[in-house]
């Protein structure tokens, strides 16, 4: 988040946001485990960004380990965070990205 914050400083958070994007995995261990939806294709995402021009707004999650894979949440671009909008509290569709007041 620090480095994303002095990128954003250095250049303009709309500037920044054509090349650099920061996404959270609430609850992750280090690099994976831990409660956490981190089963994730970052990967596409940035590919899509870099051939397609589609820049990810957020990144579907699902379960792994000690999270069931039936559960998904979006990742969203920091500093927004998944909000829950109603319907089912399992699918990663209920949740919206929102940055907090």
């Amino acid at each position: 988040m620090d480095y994303q914050r002095r990128l954003n400083d250095a250049h303009g958070t709309a500037r920044t946001a054509e090349f650099a994007r920061t996404f959270l995995v609430p609850g992750m261990n280090h690099c994976a485990g831990g409660p956490a939806t981190d089963d994730f294709d970052g990967l596409a995402a940035m590919q899509a960004w870099v051939e397609e021009g589609k820049a990810p707004e957020r990144i579907v999650a699902r379960g792994s380990g000690m999270v069931p894979a039936t559960l998904s949440r979006p990742l969203c671009v920091w500093p927004q965070q998944a909000i829950y909008t109603g319907g089912d509290a399992n699918s990663a569709a209920s949740f919206s990205c929102q940055t907090r007041p």
